[in-house]
């Protein structure tokens, strides 16, 4: 009777075996290979959690929006100086419950961040005394498949039977000036630009 022999395998030879098991078809949720695998995943996470920036945002269920400092009285901060290998945000709901986190490589929540650098609706001060520049990222940025992905998700072939040519939008203005914002988010929390940089803090409401 042949001995048993014990084979120690690291990590990297560990993940190799089940990429060409599953790539030749042999996965199957019944055996080992996903328990494996499902191991491996854990690992890893439980590494990173290590370089991870645990942010939270107390407004975005009624804003839309996550506030990212990037920089404080003149002085890079934030997201800018940031060492960790991912962002995290956790979000809560009007009760304040924490019901999702989202994690991002922070190089590419560095990039959703910098294409609103200079917007004059996204890249905003706020904070105390206003010190801080801060950029009003859309929680849907989160799951942007382009950023995620590195390649834009092609349209599928088919029709959609009964789909809707647009989706519903809302116009908020100003009860103090013409300024006028349409938003697909009918619990918008906004305030109007224009009297913003008059010293006038004005809330927009749906027309």
């Amino acid at each position: 009777m042949m001995k048993p022999i014990n084979v120690v395998l690291n990590t990297g030879q560990l993940k190799s075996i089940t990429k060409q098991v599953r790539d030749e078809g042999g996965a199957d949720n019944r055996f080992d290979i996903n328990l494996l695998e499902g191991k491996l995943s854990e690992d890893k996470w439980a590494d990173l959690l290590k370089t991870v920036e645990f942010k939270k945002d107390y407004r975005a269920w009624e804003t839309g929006n996550i506030a990212v400092e990037y920089m404080n009285n003149g002085k890079k901060s934030g997201i800018s100086v940031t060492e960790a290998e991912y962002i995290a945000y956790v979000l809560v709901d009007k009760d304040q419950k924490e019901n999702v986190a989202i994690f991002v490589k922070t190089e590419i929540f560095k990039a959703m961040c910098r294409k609103y650098v200079g917007d004059e609706k996204r890249d905003v001060k706020g904070g105390d005394n206003y010190h801080s520049h801060l950029i009003l990222l859309p929680v849907e940025e989160l799951l942007n498949a382009e950023f995620i992905f590195g390649n834009k998700i092609k349209s599928p072939d088919i029709d959609y039977a009964d789909a809707p040519e647009d989706t519903n939008s809302w116009v908020y203005g100003c009860s103090e000036c013409p300024e006028t914002y349409r938003s697909k988010n009918k619990e918008l929390f906004k305030t109007c630009p224009e009297c913003h940089g008059k010293g006038k803090t004005i809330k927009m409401e749906i027309q």
